[in-house]
């Protein structure tokens, strides 16, 4: 009969996160993890099979505690308006300075990887179409409220929020400080959703 697991799995996934998420899958090494994780080769082998394994269980986790705050914002169906809104500003612009260090994992293994894993690349960019199509969602909700402009349609308003959601977290990786990142998302979001400020 084999041995049980003698580590709390959940712990051990959020030290490897901290690990990965500091310092990028590459400059991780093994036994950083292990002692991060308080566990020892056989244990992470058994039950993450390898390095990457257990990289994308973290990945999982991270989009699943993490991430899931961005969906929860972005399915506002009453004011999908401020839904897009208090994602920047909830989940970018009030986080902590060493937080905006950090930039976003699944953004920072996108950049990382694809020239040099794209297995491991694709599962995290898999995670950030979930969150696109959540905002695509919002912005259809958003123009059938009139609060949104007509003018480009909701899969283009979602992809270019998106796309700035990325800009502004590689921008806070690099250390651009909190105010100049509001005011380079804030004329964005006067194009697309004009009254949002005036409701």
């Amino acid at each position: 009969m084999a041995r049980p697991l003698q580590f709390e799995r959940q712990k051990a996934i959020d030290a490897a996160m901290r690990v990965f998420w500091q310092q990028g899958y590459s400059a991780s090494s093994l036994q950083q993890l292990l002692d991060a994780m308080q566990i020892n080769r056989g244990s992470l082998y058994a039950a993450f099979s390898d390095k990457a394994g257990l990289f994308k269980e973290v990945i999982d986790n991270y989009q699943s505690r993490i991430q899931s705050i961005v969906i929860r914002l972005l399915s506002n169906e009453l004011d999908p308006a401020k839904g897009i809104k208090d994602v920047f500003e909830l989940t970018l612009l009030a986080l902590t300075k060493d937080s905006l260090a950090l930039g976003c994992l699944l953004v920072n293994t996108v950049n990382e990887l694809s020239p040099i894993d794209s297995e491991i690349a694709s599962h995290a960019a898999k995670k950030l179409e979930v969150v696109e199509q959540a905002f695509i969602t919002a912005c259809k909700r958003a123009q059938t409220l009139n609060q949104m402009t007509t003018e480009i349609t909701p899969e283009s308003a979602g992809k270019m929020l998106m796309t700035s959601m990325i800009g502004l977290r590689v921008q806070s990786r690099r250390g651009v400080e909190t105010s100049d990142l509001r005011q380079s998302i804030v004329p964005l979001l006067n194009m697309l959703m004009p009254t949002l400020d005036k409701r």
